[in-house]
């Protein structure tokens, strides 16, 4: 597999957001098969140097479930060990061009490439190989549904590694209903 659904958890916004949680999944979009898993979260008192907070995000935190908010203020590991070893993660499965997405590509991907360049890591991915679930549900809704809204959550919203699985099967719903489904006749 060479796609890769990416999400992240934050206290910013912004491309240089204090970091809590990288999380990712492989999957092929023609399926929806799901492969090699990745979650890691940052301990929230180390200090993410240059790195953003801001009060909006904090008090959106303050409004999500207890599960999502354990899940994303527990993390033991620092930033950089962590995309250390999510990089490595990366290259054990993939192929040398990975895809990797985002929902939207200017939020988890541009954050984590800023955190990468920032601490002198190289970006396991290339700039061209994002990819953006925004657009996709777009498509989607041009042509009447919404899998984002229609597939139940499986899991706890906002822990990093089930929203990357759910937009990895919503994402592969959208590819199916658009690219491999029978043309009607006319």
């Amino acid at each position: 597999m060479h796609h890769l659904m990416l999400d992240i958890e934050t206290l910013d916004i912004a491309p240089s957001a204090v970091i809590l949680v990288v999380a990712a999944v492989f999957f092929d979009p023609k399926t929806g098969k799901l492969g090699a898993e990745f979650e890691a979260a940052i301990n929230s008192q180390k200090d993410q140097p240059g790195r953003t907070i801001s009060l909006t995000t904090v008090a959106w935190w303050a409004k999500q479930s207890d599960e999502a908010r354990k899940r994303a203020f527990g993390g033991t590991e620092n930033l950089k060990r962590v995309l250390t070893h999510f990089s490595r993660f990366i290259h054990m499965h993939s192929t040398n061009s990975v895809k990797v997405w985002g929902n939207g590509k200017e939020f988890d991907c541009t954050i984590l490439e800023h955190a990468f360049n920032q601490l002198e890591i190289p970006c396991p991915w290339q700039f061209w190989d994002t990819q953006d679930v925004r657009t996709i549900i777009t498509l989607a809704e041009l042509h009447g549904f919404n899998p984002k809204k229609e597939r139940p959550f499986e899991g706890t919203p906002h822990r990093a590694l089930d929203d990357a699985k759910h937009q990895a099967r919503y994402v592969a719903d959208v590819i199916s209903a658009l690219y491999y489904r029978k043309p009607s006749s006319v």
